[in-house]
C-alpha cells in the first residue's frame, strides 16, 4: 500500500513545463492527470529526464468563461515516468503554494 503525503485530485488541466539538460532549455506542454499540493502527474508526448529539476505551470481557466485564468507554478523534480500509447505520464514532486499563483488576462 502506497501512502500519499497529500490528497490527490483527478484534474485534467493544461500544463506548460520546462527543464534544462546541461545548458539547453526545453519547454513542452501536456495535461495533468492528478494534482496535489506536493506535485502532479502529467501526461504529454514529451518526458523530461527522471531526476531533473522542472518548473510546471498549471493553467486554470476562469469558471465563468471570462478572460482571466490562474497560473499555478511548482518547482520540483521529475520522480518517475510511465510510457503508454501516444505519450508518457511522469510524476513531479514539488510544492504549490500561494507565492506561485498569478492571474493572467487572456486576450
Amino acid at each position: 500500500m502506497q501512502r500519499r503525503s497529500a490528497v490527490r485530485y483527478k484534474l485534467n488541466l493544461p500544463v506548460i513545463f520546462s527543464w534544462n539538460d546541461g545548458g539547453e532549455e526545453h519547454t513542452a506542454g501536456g495535461f495533468t492527470y492528478d494534482v496535489a499540493l506536493d506535485g502532479a502527474l502529467i501526461q504529454s508526448a514529451v518526458c523530461p529526464p527522471i531526476g531533473c529539476d522542472i518548473r510546471i505551470e498549471v493553467l486554470i481557466p476562469s469558471p465563468d468563461l471570462g478572460r482571466e485564468q490562474l497560473r499555478i507554478q511548482c518547482l520540483g523534480k521529475v520522480t518517475r515516468a510511465l510510457g503508454h500509447d501516444g505519450g508518457v505520464s511522469f510524476g513531479v514532486r514539488g510544492f504549490f503554494d500561494d507565492d506561485h499563483i498569478t492571474r493572467q488576462i487572456v486576450v
